[in-house]
């Protein structure tokens, strides 16, 4: 990193002065959506002496995975606390500056300095690239999904794209990342990693990870390798349920595992775990999260591993369909864990706290232990240069312009124009000829709806195609109602066109509209298909061409007609097939 490696005696400078109640503030990472400073925030950093917080400038508050009937819903159901923010209303957050979001944290940050042993707080997101993209204000640009980078053949480019994210993401105050993915997707219907995943082949993806994090070193933001011990072979989505994976050991150690023992090797400083149960590495089927065998016996013990583990967002539907939350929590200490990421902002803040410093003192968790997890969160800090006296302060005037730097953006169209994939061109079909006449079929993204900017917004294909010269008009829809009602005219329009090019979304816990897709391959006219995804859950064997650039975004919009057009030769390719388990 740029910053200094961290020095044992900051640490134990913080350490010394701490409470036990700070120590245990220290093993918790809360959510904080939105752009203002809110009071059960700043109450969070006085009462709970949080480490740090999980952020998302779009949303105005984080919301639980479950919906009623869930199993576990009740035991994440809150009545409002005095200070907590309630809407009725469903809507994001204000769009605020770059400058303008980077006062909240610094905001957030002295409430911390100035607070009890005044350890300076750390901010964390995802930022995976696709759809899994939580800043956009002005300046932030979209990513290919990492399965696109490794697609590339060029290592050199993922730590480039890691370098990027983590320059953007330090403009304003953020400076924990929850990535590289170190999953290997074996199964092509893994419904929740799928492209997040660099590849099936844990030697690619090891190549692309290790670049990823000198990237996340350049730029001085802590890398969090996820979902140990692997979720590359579930075929359910643990946001909402308990997932098992039954691979053997042996294949856990040869396939799954590989990446992080290379990745430890390399000094990441963060790991995060799945919340998944591994029968064949624990036999008792306990939750990964929770399993003393799998985070201090396995990942501990025979690995070697000295950095922070972390949970996975804590309120999913798998886990609190077993336990209580406070409870879970404490197990997942007693398991080894360092540090619990807890997104939901209501009352279970403080019961999880106050759960955890009670059973120290009940003996039941030691002393000890806290302090060592304590004493790794601290070492992170230390490695992103938040005990250097500055607290992780930024300029938020110099925001915007860090932003906006005209090497970010050569950055990330370079990643989508060597990530774009043609992953089949049965009849010769690429590149059109110039000035065909085209129907764009666009199925709306909810990350291009949601951010509408010149970054990723409806018609963003179409207009990438009339600007290299295509004569092209434009039906959307974002629902399969919303298809069969404009179907007809898409049938009708068919005669008119030399071709129909459309697109197709996925993104992790929403429904593929793979059929509506089928229905405009079948039809006589020839058509190009466009996603942001290559597997079947989404493409059909009746699609003859088809081509994907990893993102739903203006960039990779761009990248995919410069495919249509001929400009891109779409130098990436894919060393699998999507469609076979490995």
């Amino acid at each position: 990193m740029k910053n200094p490696s961290p020095t044992p005696e900051s640490v134990t400078q913080f350490l010394n002065r701490m409470s036990l109640e700070e120590k245990v503030g220290q093993m918790l990472v809360f959510g904080f959506g939105g752009t203002y400073p809110h009071p059960d925030i700043l109450d969070a950093i006085r009462r709970q002496h949080v480490a740090g917080f999980r952020v998302s400038p779009f949303s105005r508050k984080f919301a639980r995975y479950l919906s009623p009937g869930s199993p576990g819903f009740e035991r994440v159901l809150r009545d409002p606390e005095p200070l907590e923010r309630v809407y009725g209303l469903k809507q994001n957050a204000p769009r605020v500056s770059a400058g303008r979001y980077a006062q909240t944290l610094n905001r957030l940050r002295e409430t911390a300095m100035e607070s009890g042993a005044g350890v300076p707080l750390y901010f964390a997101t995802d930022y995976e690239g696709n759809p899994s993209m939580d800043c956009f204000m002005r300046g932030f640009l979209p990513v290919p999904h990492p399965m696109g980078l490794a697609a590339s053949g060029d290592g050199e480019l993922s730590r480039q794209v890691a370098a990027l994210v983590g320059r953007m993401l330090r403009a304003v105050g953020i400076n924990w990342v929850h990535s590289p993915v170190l999953d290997v997707n074996t199964h092509p219907e893994n419904p929740e990693i799928g492209t997040r995943s660099y590849s099936p082949d844990p030697q690619t993806v090891i190549a692309h990870a290790l670049k990823s994090l000198e990237g996340f070193d350049e730029a001085g933001v802590i890398a969090t390798g996820k979902h140990f011990p692997g979720r590359g072979h579930s075929v359910e989505d643990v946001h909402f349920g308990i997932a098992t994976i039954s691979e053997s050991a042996e294949r856990m150690h040869e396939v799954h595992l590989a990446p992080y023992r290379a990745l430890i090797e390399a000094g990441l400083p963060a790991i995060m775990l799945a919340h998944s149960i591994f029968p064949e590495i624990d036999p008792s089927q306990e939750i990964a999260t929770l399993s003393k065998p799998i985070v201090t016996g396995l990942l501990r013990e025979e690995m070697g591993y000295d950095g922070v583990i972390m949970t996975d967002s804590f309120t999913m539907g798998g886990l609190v369909a077993k336990y209580e939350v406070p409870e879970a929590a404490i197990r997942s200490i007693e398991a080894g864990v360092d540090l619990i990421l807890l997104k939901d902002e209501n009352a279970l803040r403080g019961e999880v706290y106050e759960g955890l410093v009670n059973a120290v003192r009940s003996g039941r968790l030691s002393e000890e232990q806290v302090e060592e997890a304590a004493r790794r969160v601290l070492t992170a800090k230390a490695r992103a240069g938040l005990l250097d006296g500055s607290g992780g302060l930024v300029d938020p005037e110099a925001a915007e312009s860090q932003l906006t730097e005209p090497r970010n953006r050569d950055t990330a169209r370079e990643a989508f124009q060597r990530s774009t994939v043609v992953l089949r061109d049965r009849g010769s079909q690429l590149p059109l000829k110039p000035g065909a006449k085209l129907l764009v079929v666009e199925q709306v993204s909810g990350l291009s709806s949601l951010v509408n900017t010149e970054e990723g917004h409806t018609g963003a294909l179409q207009e990438a195609l009339l600007d290299r010269g295509f004569d092209a008009r434009l039906v959307d829809f974002r629902s399969e109602e919303e298809f069969d009602a404009v179907w007809p005219h898409i049938q009708k329009s068919a005669d008119e066109v030399d071709a129909i090019v459309h697109f197709g979304y996925y993104n992790r816990g929403s429904k593929a509209m793979k059929e509506p897709h089928a229905r405009i391959a079948g039809l006589p006219t020839p058509s190009i298909f466009v996603s942001n995804d290559p597997y079947n859950y989404l493409v059909s064997d009746e699609m003859d061409t088809v081509v994907v650039p990893f993102s739903p975004m203006t960039l990779a919009m761009e990248a995919a007609a410069d495919v249509i057009c001929g400009k891109n030769t779409a130098p990436a390719k894919l060393e699998f097939n999507p469609q076979t388990i490995y």
